[in-house]
């Protein structure tokens, strides 16, 4: 096949970027021209697999507003509290859609790509795409809806109040641009890849070819800094759960649990908090990450305790470390909820997270050989999805 244009457009975090690079570097090792909106953090990442980045302005976060989903964090979706921070955070998505809208624009102006990929949740990238009648694959690194319910809570799958009101919010911030739009959050392409293995997706037997598992891509490029500092105690990664700035107090107390029911224990601790603001003292066998990649870590690791994130859950299993979920989400607690229904990892809901819990759970899944040996197996299923060669071939085939 000759060279095509892609564009790529996804949310600006890890668990949306991450599972995109491997997809990124084998469309341009097939000759494919790869353009990625994107922002001054990720572009290096961009660059590092062959695409161009397309750095965008999103416009500031209202500090009410941050705090708002700060206060709404790991609430149900069905509480006051969690309902009003997520209005007041449509109401900024939508305002950061139109102010990306006339850049994206403008950058394709004399440029249009051959086919757009967008993030489920990208709203300027597929509005884009429909105004200038470019063909579109939708990407996703969470679970397919099954039978058009969004969300699964406890293994039952509903559409909560609050994704019906994001849904119809959208549907007339598309009409605005004289794009008709019934039910975008369930909205469907052709093509929809997701970035988790099959046999992780819940009824999974129930999606017909326009659904394409292609598994986790962890062959990401990353730099080797990372040393082992844990004179052989068995490790354990703590991630997700520490950004502390940006969950306030509720992070600290969940530092101030993981640290009594670690401190004297016979583990090495690794706490990853990447770029936040940390000045608390740590216990001896703690340490902090800032900087390596999860990915040359959980090789090592022991144990992943972590928030349940589709990413950080899949990470994990990827590299044979059973996975401790404290969800901060419902979106995550589906993930923990999962993993723990496949027997391949233990969900500790935060209302439960306690001094003796931790430290009795985190003992019993260390001693626990069937677990271990089950998150190899799964390790074994996920190395066989069919990653980004999969992905690769399926997207050329929308615009062969």
């Amino acid at each position: 096949m000759n060279g095509r244009h892609f564009a790529i457009f996804t949310q600006l975090g890890n668990g949306h970027v991450y599972p995109t690079l491997s997809l990124c570097r084998e469309l341009v090792r097939r000759g494919h021209r790869v353009t990625y909106a994107t922002n001054d953090h990720y572009s290096p990442m961009i660059v590092a697999t062959g695409a161009e980045p397309v750095v965008l302005r999103n416009m500031r976060l209202p500090d009410d507003i941050k705090e708002k989903v700060r206060h709404g964090r790991g609430l149900p979706i069905t509480d006051p509290r969690s309902q009003a921070a997520f209005r007041s955070w449509r109401s900024y998505a939508l305002a950061d859609a139109a102010a990306l809208l006339p850049q994206i624009q403008s950058v394709y102006k004399n440029d249009a790509p051959d086919l757009v990929l967008y993030d489920h949740y990208h709203i300027p990238g597929r509005l884009f795409a429909k105004m200038w009648n470019i063909p579109t694959v939708q990407i996703s690194a969470h679970f397919a809806y099954y039978n058009g319910l969004a969300l699964r809570r406890n293994g039952i799958s509903e559409n909560p109040e609050a994704l019906i009101e994001w849904s119809h919010d959208v549907d007339s911030f598309y009409m605005k641009y004289g794009i008709y739009s019934r039910g975008s959050f369930w909205h469907l392409e052709k093509l929809n890849i997701y970035f988790i293995p099959k046999e992780f997706q819940h009824n999974c037997e129930s999606f017909d070819d326009r659904f394409c598992f292609v598994g986790s891509m962890f062959d990401r490029p990353f730099r080797h800094i990372w040393k082992d500092c844990s004179n052989g105690k068995p490790i354990i990664l703590i991630s997700g759960l520490s950004q502390f700035k940006g969950m306030g107090a509720s992070g600290l107390r969940d530092f101030d649990i993981f640290t009594a029911a670690l401190s004297e224990s016979p583990y090495h601790c690794i706490l990853s908090i990447g770029d936040e603001d940390f000045d608390r003292d740590i216990p001896p066998n703690f340490e902090i990450n800032r900087h390596a990649s999860h990915l040359e870590i959980l090789p090592h690791a022991a144990l992943s305790l972590c928030h349940g994130g589709t990413g950080s859950t899949l990470e994990a299993i990827y590299n044979a470390a059973p996975p401790l979920m404290v969800p901060q989400t419902e979106f995550c607690d589906e993930v923990a909820y999962r993993a723990e229904e496949l027997g391949i990892g233990v969900r500790l809901p935060r209302a439960e997270l306690s001094v003796e819990n931790v430290k009795n759970t985190i003992a019993r899944m260390l001693d626990d050989t069937d677990l271990k040996n089950r998150v190899i197996g799964m390790r074994e299923v996920f190395m066989r999805s069919g990653g980004a060669k999969m992905a690769a071939d399926r997207i050329e085939g929308c615009v062969a």
